[in-house]
């Protein structure tokens, strides 16, 4: 089972994806905490939210968001949600 980075399990319904795991075609160029950070944009979670269950600061979040953005050709959170749903991240 994945862990937070204090070791605890993540909170119900936050699956926190091992490095490797299921990575879905496409989105290879994402780093693990882009992935989990796309899951939890296409759970509805806000950045704050975000950075509260991945224990990040909102600065941290943000540019992890601008990053996805950038790398998925998208320029908002719905179209990083849509993609991530095509892709079968949820």
């Amino acid at each position: 089972m994945a862990t937070g980075h204090d070791g605890a399990p993540p909170p119900p319904g936050v699956d926190l994806a091992e490095p490797d795991a299921s990575v879905a075609a496409g989105l290879e160029h994402l780093t693990p905490r882009q992935i989990e950070v796309l899951r939890l944009v296409a759970r509805g979670m806000t950045n704050n939210e975000i950075a509260e269950t991945l224990f990040l600061s909102r600065r941290t979040v943000h540019a992890h968001l601008r990053s996805i953005f950038h790398k998925l050709g998208v320029g908002h959170r719905s179209a990083a949600t849509r993609y991530a749903v095509q892709h079968g991240l949820l």
